[in-house]
């Protein structure tokens, strides 16, 4: 089922995100979509699977973490800093 956006996954874990990708059912033309994908693979090698895609720009994406807090990931560089709320 390939050309699905990210919004319109039924879930939004880190896990999810990278098994759509993975398994080619995400369509990366938005560079939002291409981001959030990148933010997921980072958040994966870091152990974080279970965190929740909020929101993305063409540069940078909020995550949940299942404390509730929120965290920006840059898949650029593949920093991660909370997110003051």
């Amino acid at each position: 089922m390939a050309g699905k956006r990210i919004d319109s996954l039924t879930d939004h874990t880190v896990q999810m995100v990278r098994k759509a990708h993975l398994n080619g059912e995400l369509e990366l033309n938005a560079a939002v979509d291409d981001v959030a994908v990148r933010a997921a693979t980072v958040l994966a090698e870091k152990g974080y699977w279970m965190w929740l895609f909020q929101a993305a720009t063409e540069d940078l994406t909020a995550w949940q973490d299942l404390h509730g807090d929120y965290w920006i990931v840059d898949p650029n560089n593949g920093s991660i800093w909370e997110c003051d709320t």
